[in-house]
């Protein structure tokens, strides 16, 4: 009678408590270090992750969480130090090699992709750099420095097809389309794909304008200050990230001798920022371009009267010589 005592006492849901303390533990880490890592805070996150993964170190969000942190804190794709972005990288690969490519969180695909661009582009730079010592260095030595930068090339080409798949998988399912769209974008350019670059720039134009027409609705609706202002600093951000996404897209299309895309990127960023004193330049060019002299020069006049350029500057030459006209 006793054994029978003790046993109905062990299915009671007091011998499941360590298990359900343990859970309780890993949700408290988990949505710490998602608090930390919003706001900022990037340590106390990485704090609360290493917490979380010594009770679970399988746990696919706070990996994920701590790949995405190493990566947003490493050197820029410019640099020298890559050991922060290659320890990202395997982070986030390891925890996508968890489960097939549809079965992702998109947090999980678009960080890997991020961290993919950014080898991709790190790669790049280096291929650039052993060319560049090429053609300073002597015969023997040129020709190894060419056989060097073709290979960074081609590690560059696979790193950026790789993260363009991953980001049409989100393109595919719909998910976090401004900024799939928009590292598509980046990717199509570095990889000299034009019309690819024109169709991922016009669908994150589209996607950014329902973005910010959200926050303007948002910023009317509410009554409560302090989610107004984090409104309004999220739509500072969109704001800027269209800005220099539109700046890239002028030049793009001025190469292109498509000067009327040109002229309307510019004038929406000067519709942003007005004070951007080089964009009156370019987008003086621009009507120059167009025949509409009397414009450009009104441009022209202005980015003069703005700049620090030196008078011996290519830009401010140009300028000049067009007021001339």
């Amino acid at each position: 009678m006793r054994k029978v005592a003790l046993l109905l006492f062990c299915l009671l849901p007091a011998c499941a408590t360590p298990f359900s303390d343990k859970k309780q533990q890993l949700s408290t880490y988990q949505r710490h270090a998602k608090l930390y890592y919003e706001g900022g805070r990037y340590d106390q996150a990485l704090g609360q992750i290493e917490r979380g993964l010594e009770l679970e170190p399988g746990d696919y969000m706070l990996n994920a969480l701590r790949g995405t942190i190493l990566l947003k804190t490493s050197e820029s794709a410019a640099g020298t130090d890559h050991r922060l972005l290659d320890e990202a990288t395997a982070e986030l690969e390891k925890v996508f090699e968890t489960r097939s490519a549809n079965r992702h969180e998109p947090y999980l695909l678009l960080h890997y992709a991020l961290a993919r661009q950014k080898q991709g582009r790190r790669h790049l730079g280096e291929a650039i750099r052993l060319r560049d010592q090429a053609t300073r260095a002597p015969a023997d030595a040129a020709k190894d420095f060419r056989n060097k930068a073709a290979d960074e090339q081609a590690l560059a080409l696979t790193e950026l097809e790789a993260a363009r798949k991953l980001l049409d998988v989100l393109v595919d399912r719909g998910e976090v389309l401004r900024l799939a769209h928009y590292h598509q974008f980046q990717i199509a350019l570095d990889l000299g794909d034009k019309k690819a670059a024109d169709e991922h720039a016009t669908a994150y134009l589209v996607q950014m304008a329902k973005e910010q027409e959200y926050l303007e609705k948002e910023i009317e609706r509410t009554p409560n200050l302090a989610y107004e202002r984090q409104q309004v600093e999220q739509q500072k951000q969109l704001r800027n990230e269209e800005l220099l996404a539109r700046v890239v897209l002028a030049q793009m299309y001025y190469d292109e001798k498509a000067y009327e895309k040109s002229r309307k990127m510019l004038d929406r960023v000067l519709e942003l920022d007005p004070s951007r004193s080089v964009d009156y330049y370019n987008r003086g060019r621009v009507l120059m371009a167009l025949g509409e002299k009397a414009l450009a020069k009104a441009d022209f006049r202005k980015f003069l009267a703005t700049t620090d350029l030196p008078t011996t500057s290519d830009k401010t030459t140009l300028a000049l010589r067009a007021l001339d006209q």
